[in-house]
């Protein structure tokens, strides 16, 4: 097999895209700041995301050989991972912000780190140890003692949807390496589409502007598919590590662009705790990596 050789020029091109990738993940929060049911907003990315993906891959014939029955079955309950993290990240939003969210979610490496050596059957390393620690201490300082409620929902809220994303990662990456991503994205986010679709009888708070259709379509097509097809771009052309390390940063731009448009107070709390988490995930995500490559 030919390694491809990631000349200066596509070493830049790959950080332009992995950056603008990182700063459109980062506004996904925001979109949990609106007046509609966490349910409505999944079920809605999916089904744009989809459309948007379909047509990509109809276009450039990036979608593949169908998947066989075992892997499908594969994609469905990563799907379902999926929409589960979603729902569950906005609901977060909704409940504690869009701070507490993104950190909360910012945590999914240790689980993801935990998982994979449980798997393996090994025990954890001093730097990963370490590493768990920080983020735990860190997640601890999100909890504002004056309003335990809602703060303490949210980050619990938010802790289930990192340790789902995390089994989503962990499934989906098996799949990637078998089936072409474009297909297993669009899957995905069909299963995610459909199995929402029954839960809006019930989900109140459904959209009813033209602004909520505007940015739930954006929230789709944008911060989903496009920001998908970003990242794979700059995967063939930067590591992986440093593709996750950009990736990572994604509460900071939440954060500061909740700031901006929503007035979220910036607390010292929250600086400090997105430095520990994010400094601790970015740590994690390259002892994982490192991990892989030895095993």
């Amino acid at each position: 097999m030919v390694t491809p050789v990631r000349t200066e020029e596509t070493q830049r091109s790959g950080l332009i895209a992995i950056n603008l990738a990182a700063i459109i993940f980062g506004t996904a929060a925001l979109y949990g700041k609106l007046d509609i049911s966490p349910f409505w907003i999944v079920m809605m990315r999916g089904t744009f995301a989809s459309i948007a993906i379909a047509a990509v891959g109809l276009l450039s014939g990036g979608l593949g050989l169908r998947p066989t029955i075992a892997q499908l079955r594969g994609l469905l309950v990563t799907g379902i991972l999926l929409a589960i993290h979603w729902v569950t990240f906005f609901e977060s939003v909704q409940l504690a912000g869009v701070a507490v969210a993104t950190l909360t979610f910012a945590v999914f490496p240790l689980f993801t780190v935990l998982l994979v050596t449980m798997k393996a059957r090994r025990r954890p390393s001093l730097l990963e140890l370490g590493a768990g620690l920080a983020i735990i201490l860190a997640v601890a300082l999100l909890v504002d003692a004056k309003d335990s409620n809602a703060q303490l929902t949210g980050v619990i809220v938010g802790l289930g949807s990192a340790l789902c994303f995390a089994v989503f990662g962990i499934k989906a990456q098996i799949l990637t390496t078998e089936i072409q991503p474009l297909m297993v994205s669009l899957i995905q986010n069909l299963t995610v589409a459909l199995c929402l679709t029954p839960t809006l009888v019930f989900s109140s708070h459904a959209p009813h502007t033209t602004t909520d259709w505007v940015c739930l379509m954006l929230l789709g097509v944008v911060t989903t598919a496009f920001m998908h097809q970003l990242y794979l771009f700059a995967l063939k052309r930067l590591s992986a590590t440093t593709c996750s390390g950009f990736i990572a940063l994604e509460p900071v731009y939440a954060i500061v662009f909740a700031a901006i448009f929503f007035g979220e107070p910036l607390t010292r709390w929250v600086v400090v705790s997105a430095a520990f988490i994010i400094a601790s995930s970015i740590v994690l995500l390259r002892a994982e990596r490192v991990t892989v490559v030895l095993d």
